[in-house]
């Protein structure tokens, strides 16, 4: 008959019992009760009338980098790893989506981990992943930009027409422009590894004289303002965006400048500032100012890119350039892992100490 333990004379459950009952409340907080949690901690929408003619809801994607199949540990460990962060991903996601209910959905490129890389058998199963993460979304027009792992660029990991090719196949055109109300989205490519191509400007001057919307936002993987003046001045003199959204670094980053789109010969004068965001709640941009410029850059969603913060950005932004943006913040899912490994290795140590409690009884008991 089980051992059962009495506490100030009430009878409890068995050992084994408490142990399972410890076990399923540990799984039901981690992979359930957690994410809820978080969500509830977002500040609320500074939404009060849902009309996107006089504010409009972005909801910001970044890095998702869905884990490939070289680059993974083999089976069975590699099959868990895709199936926990793909899990991660969907839930929060959800989440997401559900709390901004957005008018547009802006995927800022890595969107696969080994997207240039892949063989084609990989390629698409690593699709259909994505696909099922990021499910189809109503009455919201999604938006994606490619990065350096969904194209190549960096490093030795070179672009080829292949590459591009099977990335406009899944996503749609790499450059262009995206209107949304009174939001025109202006799709980028810029490098800074290299030489810029003689065609970028020529391209990025016809994708300007289709704009026309109030807003202009230029959407780009790698991060703008930081380069250097020569690089990027004569892009933002051509396009006169109001904003710029980026990531690759997989942090949440405001880079401002005051006078950055006035006429100024000086390659040394380019005062970009920088400003580490960790924000609980909606922080106010004013892009109203045509002389400057303002560039946030969206942290990966991805708890495998190596970084203690994850998070989705949500943007707030109205005809007259009155704009509000924070970023969700994710649940740290490597401390959740890290205390499933604490918790087996306690109950081990438990069982380990009954079991040699038990049989120490059993020898004592027969050696009488």
């Amino acid at each position: 008959m089980p051992r059962r333990f009495s506490l100030y004379g009430v009878q409890h459950l068995s050992l084994r019992s408490w142990i399972l009952s410890i076990i399923v409340l540990s799984v039901i907080t981690n992979e359930y009760l957690i994410y809820w949690l978080q969500s509830w901690r977002w500040p609320t929408l500074p939404v009060h009338e849902r009309n996107p003619e006089r504010e409009m809801v972005i909801l910001l994607v970044s890095d998702p980098q869905i884990q490939g199949y070289q680059d993974e540990s083999p089976f069975p460990l590699g099959m868990f790893t895709r199936w926990d962060i793909d899990r991660f991903l969907s839930r929060t996601f959800s989440l997401a989506f559900d709390y901004s209910q957005p008018d547009a959905v802006v995927f800022l490129g890595d969107l696969m981990d080994e997207g240039s890389k892949a063989t084609t058998e990989e390629y698409q199963y690593t699709l259909s992943r994505f696909h099922n993460i990021f499910y189809p979304v109503e009455n919201s027009v999604v938006i994606f930009i490619p990065g350096d792992n969904d194209i190549g660029g960096e490093g030795r990991d070179y672009r080829t027409p292949w590459k591009m090719s099977r990335y406009e196949e899944s996503f749609g055109n790499i450059s262009g422009l995206v209107n949304v109300g009174f939001v025109d989205f202006i799709k980028l490519d810029l490098q800074f590894h290299h030489e810029m191509p003689p065609y970028m400007l020529k391209l990025i001057a016809e994708v300007n004289q289709k704009s026309s919307a109030p807003i202009r936002i230029i959407i780009n993987h790698d991060m703008l303002l930081p380069k250097m003046k020569f690089f990027i001045h004569p892009i933002l003199r051509l396009v006169r965006p109001h904003l710029l959204l980026t990531g690759h670094w997989h942090e949440a980053i405001h880079f401002d400048c005051v006078d950055c789109m006035a006429e100024n010969t000086d390659s040394s004068h380019w005062p970009v500032h920088r400003k580490d965001l960790y924000m609980k709640h909606y922080i106010d941009l004013d892009l109203s100012d045509p002389l400057a410029i303002h560039e946030l850059m969206v942290p990966s969603c991805s708890y495998r890119m190596g970084k203690k913060d994850m998070g989705y950005g949500v943007l707030v932004i109205k005809p007259d350039g009155k704009m509000k943006f924070t970023v969700l913040w994710l649940p740290h899912r490597y401390t959740m892992l890290f205390y499933y490994l604490y918790l087996s290795s306690v109950l081990a140590v438990i069982a380990t100490c009954v079991w040699v409690y038990k049989y120490l009884r059993t020898v004592r008991h027969l050696s009488r």
